[in-house]
């Protein structure tokens, strides 16, 4: 008997120990880290230059402002029936959205930025569904009822050779990555400039997510672009970069 009982008791000892849980990543010692700093700089200097040099090539657009959301995560890894809590290692993204006003016509404007994106070596999307360009999601979408005519395209900008892809489970995006919106006043561009991350990490403030920078652009002050101007456009560029 008591060599089946330390039996049982060896078993649910074993279980207790696989099934415990492991302790979440310090997210915030991770994104202070000095690799991390090194890695979060040179994101920025790269996509500050990306948007530097796309706002230099229109010079019909009126620059109105800027929104950076920089942030590192952890999340759980899946899992099915009885296993422990895995957490992803951490894992960071700097989000930069430009925001420019134009005149003109909509869709001559949206050729000439097509132009320029193409000229800059930026690649449209290829999922399916996907369109080759802003002029081809206009027209995709074109309303003949006369609301704003808007167009968004997704896009892989330049990748430098010298660029590291972060690793790990929770690395997304595996690359950088940007979205163009363009919209035709009144209508403003609806874009994943990390306000719904950010306030999420604001409710839960002891969840895996830990902002390294935040500059929100409200859409208040962005629809103060309208009348002066005739459409709004919204250019956002995603560095994902290791700690």
């Amino acid at each position: 008997m008591s060599v089946i009982l330390a039996g049982v008791l060896g078993v649910a000892l074993w279980i207790a120990v696989a099934l415990h849980d492991d302790p979440r990543p310090d997210v915030a010692k991770a994104a202070r880290s000095e690799p991390a700093r090194t890695a979060d700089r040179a994101a920025a200097a790269r996509m500050d230059r990306q948007l530097d040099q796309l706002r230099a090539a229109l010079p019909w657009a009126t620059h109105l402002g800027t929104a950076v959301a920089d942030s590192c995560t952890t999340d759980t890894v899946p899992h099915t029936g009885f296993a422990r809590t895995r957490w992803t290692a951490v894992t960071c993204t700097r989000t930069a959205t430009a925001y420019l006003a134009f005149d003109g016509d909509f869709r001559r404007e949206l050729g000439q930025l097509d132009t320029v994106l193409a000229a800059a070596g930026w690649k449209p999307g290829d999922e399916p569904g996907d369109q080759p360009g802003l002029v081809a999601a206009c027209d995709h979408l074109h309303r003949a009822d006369g609301r704003p005519d808007e167009a968004t395209v997704w896009y892989t900008p330049p990748i430098p050779s010298d660029f590291v892809l972060p690793s790990g489970d929770g690395a997304y995006p595996r690359g950088p990555s940007a979205t163009v919106r363009a919209v035709q006043a009144p209508g403003l561009p609806n874009v994943d400039d990390g306000t719904d991350v950010h306030d999420r990490a604001l409710e839960n403030p002891s969840g895996g997510t830990y902002f390294v920078d935040w500059q929100p652009y409200s859409r208040t002050r962005l629809s103060a672009a309208y009348p002066a101007h005739g459409a709004v456009l919204a250019v956002t560029v995603r560095v994902p970069y290791n700690t």
